[in-house]
C-alpha cells in the first residue's frame, strides 16, 4: 500500500467494517444500548489512536455520562485524549428552540474540520445519535442528512450515524439508506435483520437506477404508445383493436411501476394546502367508476360533512387510487366497493371497504413492506407508497379483514399542518 493510500484510508475500528476513506457517511442500525456501545467505542478508539479529532453527539438510549464512562472503561488512557475529543448532547448540537437547524449544523461540522486541521489533526471522526428525530422533525432531519451526503465527500471527515432499528418505521429506513453511502447492522440478533437491511439496500439501488433511467425509458415508451394510438385510428386495422388496447395497457402498467419505484426512492416537492377530501373524491369518481365498470363492478361514495385537511391533493389522489385499485382487484365481478368520509373526535376519516376475499393475517401485520404482495402480477409497491405518504401527514391507517372483505380506515388529524 502506498503512503498516499494509507493517508486517505482510515481504520474504521468496527470489526466487520474495513478501512474507509475520508468523506465516508455511514448509516448503522443497532438494536440495544450494548449493540450501540460495541460499535461506537472501537470506532472512536481507532480515531483517537490515529490522530483524528473526535466528536460524539449522544441521545437516547445513552446519556452523556454513560458515554464518558464507557470510553474510560474501554480505553485505559482515555484521559490523555481529553483535548482530542468532545461529547455533546443532541439538544446542544442539533436543536435550538425545538427546531432542527440543518444548514447551521452542517456549517458547524465544516468549522470543526477546519479547526481540527489547524491543530494538526488528520481530520475529524463524528458520531451523531439521532433517535430524537421523529414525527414532524423527520423531514427536516432527512433534508439535513441529504446535505451532509452531498457535502461530506469534500471534507476530511468520517460520520457514523446510528439508528435504533426497533424505533424506525419502514419509510424512515428507506430514507436513511437512500441518504448514506452504505449501511450495516450491529445486533446480537444480526440474522434476524440481515435480509431486511439487504432488501433496503437493494431497494435503494433500484430506486437510484429507476431515477437515473426513468427519462430514457419513458421517452421511447411515449413514442411507441403514440404510434400504437395512431394505428388504432386506422380503419384498415380495426380487427387488431384488442391487440392495440392490450399493448397500450401494458405500456401504462410499465409506466405505473416506474412511477411507484420513484415514489419510494425520492422526496417530492409538495404543495400543501387546505383541501376537502370530499372534493378530491368527487373529482376522482368518474375515473374510479370507469375502472370498476370495466370488470362489471361498482363504487359507491358516502360523503359525510367533514373539515378540511392540510395535504398535497396529488398525494391523496395517489393513496385513494392505490386503495381502490387493490379493493377492486380483490373482488369478483359484480362486487361493490364503498368509500366513506366522516368525522371522529375532530379527526377526518376516510374509509375504503371492499367485499373481496380478505387479506391473510400474516400479511396484514406487514402491510406497507415493499415487494410484499398477494397478487400474481403485483409489485407490492402501491401500499408501501401509500403508507409512506400517510405517515408524512401524521395520518394513521387501520386495517380490518375477513373472508367477507377488508376495510382500510385512515385518520387525518384535523387542522394540523405537517
Amino acid at each position: 500500500m502506498s503512503v498516499q493510500t494509507q493517508y486517505f484510508l482510515r481504520k474504521s475500528g468496527i470489526p466487520f467494517v474495513s478501512d474507509i476513506p475520508w468523506g465516508s457517511h455511514i448509516c448503522a442500525f443497532f438494536e440495544t444500548k450494548e449493540d450501540l456501545l460495541d460499535m461506537v467505542i472501537p470506532y472512536f478508539r481507532a480515531g483517537l489512536e490515529n490522530n483524528e479529532f473526535c466528536i460524539w453527539v449522544v441521545a437516547e438510549p445513552i446519556s452523556t455520562l454513560e458515554a464518558i464512562n464507557a470510553l474510560e472503561a474501554a480505553i485505559p488512557d482515555f484521559k490523555s485524549y481529553s483535548s482530542q475529543m468532545v461529547i455533546y448532547s443532541h439538544l446542544d448540537w442539533y436543536i435550538n428552540n425545538n427546531d432542527l437547524l440543518g444548514e447551521k449544523v452542517l456549517k458547524e461540522w465544516i468549522n470543526k474540520v477546519n479547526y481540527a486541521l489547524s491543530k494538526g489533526y488528520e481530520g475529524i471522526r463524528a458520531c451523531g445519535s439521532t433517535t430524537w428525530a421523529k414525527g414532524r422533525k423527520w423531514k427536516k432531519y432527512i433534508d439535513y442528512e441529504a446535505m451532509v451526503e452531498k457535502t461530506i465527500g469534500q471534507l476530511k471527515m468520517i460520520a457514523l450515524c446510528p439508528y435504533q432499528l426497533g424505533k424506525c418505521e419502514m419509510f424512515e429506513v428507506l430514507d436513511l439508506v437512500n441518504n448514506h453511502q452504505f449501511s450495516f447492522i450491529k445486533s446480537k440478533n444480526d440474522r434476524k435483520y440481515t435480509n431486511k437491511i439487504a432488501k433496503f439496500d437493494r431497494l435503494n439501488l433500484v430506486g437510484k437506477m429507476a431515477a437515473s433511467l426513468a427519462h430514457e425509458i419513458r421517452n421511447p415508451m411515449t413514442s411507441v404508445k403514440g404510434f400504437i394510438q395512431l394505428l388504432q385510428n386506422n380503419q384498415d386495422l380495426k380487427k387488431y383493436q384488442e391487440y392495440f388496447k392490450l399493448m397500450v395497457d401494458e405500456l401504462d402498467r410499465a409506466n405505473t411501476i416506474i412511477t411507484e419505484y420513484l415514489s419510494l426512492a425520492k422526496e417530492k416537492d409538495r404543495e400543501i394546502q387546505q383541501h376537502n377530501l370530499n372534493s378530491i373524491l368527487t373529482s376522482l369518481m368518474p375515473l374510479l367508476q370507469a375502472d370498476a365498470r370495466k370488470e362489471d363492478k361498482d363504487i359507491i361514495l358516502f360523503a359525510g360533512q367533514i373539515d378540511d385537511i392540510f395535504v398535497d391533493s396529488k398525494d391523496i389522489r395517489q393513496v385513494i387510487f392505490n386503495l381502490v385499485r387493490n379493493g377492486l382487484e380483490s373482488m369478483p365481478n359484480g362486487g361493490t366497493l364503498e368509500i366513506r368520509t366522516y368525522m371522529d373526535n375532530n379527526d377526518v376519516m376516510l374509509e375504503v371497504k371492499d367485499h373481496g376475499v380478505g387479506i391473510p393475517e400474516e400479511i396484514i401485520a406487514n402491510l406497507g413492506t415493499p415487494f410484499l404482495t398477494t397478487k400474481e402480477n403485483g409489485t407490492g409497491l402501491g401500499l408501501s407508497v401509500s403508507y409512506k405518504i400517510l405517515k408524512s401527514y401524521n395520518a394513521t391507517i387501520n386495517v380490518k379483514s375477513s373472508s367477507e372483505g377488508s376495510i382500510f380506515t385512515i385518520r387525518f388529524p384535523k387542522g394540523k399542518k405537517p
